[in-house]
């Protein structure tokens, strides 16, 4: 194994340039990885490269990853390639058009590695698209996995174990992400089957693949529907969106996404799906019109009522204002820049927004480096000093990221208050829609539920 270079840029990446791009990666099922065995990963495939990344670095164990050929189309990408564990396979496209292409050599290395009782990380799907669905799954990943049991008479105990990706978004900054592990499939219980019929078996456990990641993967049918589950799940349960705190359970918020779309897919109380639709839709426009947040009108959130409270955040916001300006100005146009950037590689959201992660941790850290030159130009800084500003500068990047939303906060909930106090009218009006929203929600999670019933 090349566990050197792997090692070292796989610390790298995990210590320094993971925690500083992303706001929150949460692993969930670790419990499902088993111990000293084998194991091939059948992961969702939504954004490019990074999904490599970021299971490369939460998994303890090496990984070796299956990676089209086509990326390895220099002799220095092959050299380097190959020593981050990667695992060259003709896909389908990629192949001669009209012409026939084997992957013996790639079985042989997949073969050869599970022996070694090493870890493969296949993306089940073949192809990355940014989109809430699950593509259909090649059946590689089964016949890779039956084929090493073959060749070792069914004692190798190789498992099988399904991972679903759930991003947040991908087209801003600190995205989210949850890691769900589902139940390893023991890959030595199908020995018979496999004598029987190697190609049905192959299918079966690709099946039981494909429903062992949904139950854990945020898909829809309609993306027109996605905001409206979001935004129906956040009203509904009072709880922050993914991204507000760390202590927010992204499995929890995934959990009700997909429960939510379930109940949408099944409901045959169309009338009031619809009147949650425009409901939600003409709820949001109010809220635009206003520049005021839904959080603003939680029953929990008490702020906007308790004047002298509102006014110790206002007067709060102030004495910080000078701060919050100027790390915020400082932060945005690397940010702005890096977007730009990532949106001219490509018009799929699964690339830019990839490159988008990269180019983020580029030119911050790129503006550090200058802004830290310029202060030593004028005011000559010693060695460790300038290693503290380089240290401190992204904690600042965070602080700036939550001071901006604070701000939003506070300015929702003055807006709000002024309604409540100057405006009842239009105050009543927005309350009223939201119950009814409310309301259109808890119809159709009954009407839903006695449906099953039935």
């Amino acid at each position: 194994m090349n566990l050197g270079l792997y090692s070292v840029v796989k610390n790298l990446i995990k210590y320094l340039y993971l925690k500083f791009v992303f706001y929150k990666i949460e692993k969930n099922g670790w419990e499902n990885i088993p111990d000293n065995k084998p194991i091939i990963f059948a992961v969702t495939h939504p954004l490019m490269y990074v999904d490599a990344v970021v299971l490369g670095c939460s998994f303890n164990r090496p990984l070796h990853f299956i990676t089209k050929s086509t990326v390895f189309n220099t002799k220095f990408k092959r050299w380097l390639f190959g020593k981050m564990n990667m695992i060259p396979v003709v896909r389908k496209q990629d192949g001669p058009k009209g012409g026939k292409f084997s992957n013996k050599d790639m079985f042989i290395n997949c073969i050869k590695t599970l022996e070694q009782n090493n870890c493969i990380l296949i993306f089940s799907e073949g192809t990355s698209i940014w989109e809430r669905k699950l593509r259909e799954l090649k059946t590689g990943t089964a016949r890779i996995a039956l084929e090493a049991e073959n060749e070792n008479d069914f004692n190798l105990g190789v498992h099988i174990v399904p991972v679903a990706l759930n991003y947040t978004y991908v087209t801003s900054y600190f995205p989210s992400v949850s890691i769900d592990v589902a139940p390893a499939i023991e890959v030595n219980q199908h020995k018979e089957q496999f004598k029987e019929n190697p190609s049905l078996v192959a299918k079966e456990i690709t099946t039981t693949i494909r429903e062992r990641i949904l139950e854990r993967y945020f898909t829809i049918e309609d993306s027109s529907h996605e905001d409206l589950i979001k935004d129906a799940v956040v009203m509904y349960n009072e709880t922050p969106k993914e991204g507000w705190s760390r202590k927010n359970s992204l499995k929890k918020y995934f959990d009700r996404l997909i429960a939510a779309e379930h109940i949408i897919q099944n409901t045959k109380d169309q009338s009031t799906l619809n009147a949650l639709k425009e409901n939600i839709i003409n709820y949001n426009h109010q809220l635009k019109k206003r520049k005021i947040q839904d959080f603003s009108l939680w029953k929990t959130r008490v702020s906007w009522t308790a004047p002298i409270t509102l006014l110790l955040r206002m007067v709060l916001h102030l004495v910080v204002l000078p701060i919050q300006a100027s790390s915020w100005l400082f932060n945005y146009f690397p940010y702005k820049f890096s977007k730009f950037l990532a949106q001219k590689t490509s018009k799929e959201v699964e690339v830019w927004g990839a490159n988008l992660i990269v180019f983020l941790a580029f030119f911050f850290s790129i503006t550090y480096v200058i802004t830290i030159g310029v202060i030593h130009y004028f005011y000559p800084l010693s060695w460790w000093v300038r290693i503290v500003l380089l240290v401190l500068f992204p904690f600042f990047t965070y602080v700036s990221f939550f001071m901006h939303e604070t701000q939003k906060k506070l300015f929702s909930d003055v807006r709000l208050a002024y309604l409540s106090y100057n405006k009842k009218n239009e105050f009543n009006s927005i309350a009223t829609l939201r119950e009814r929203i409310i309301s259109n929600i808890n119809t159709i999670i009954d009407a839903t539920e006695d449906e099953e019933k039935v």
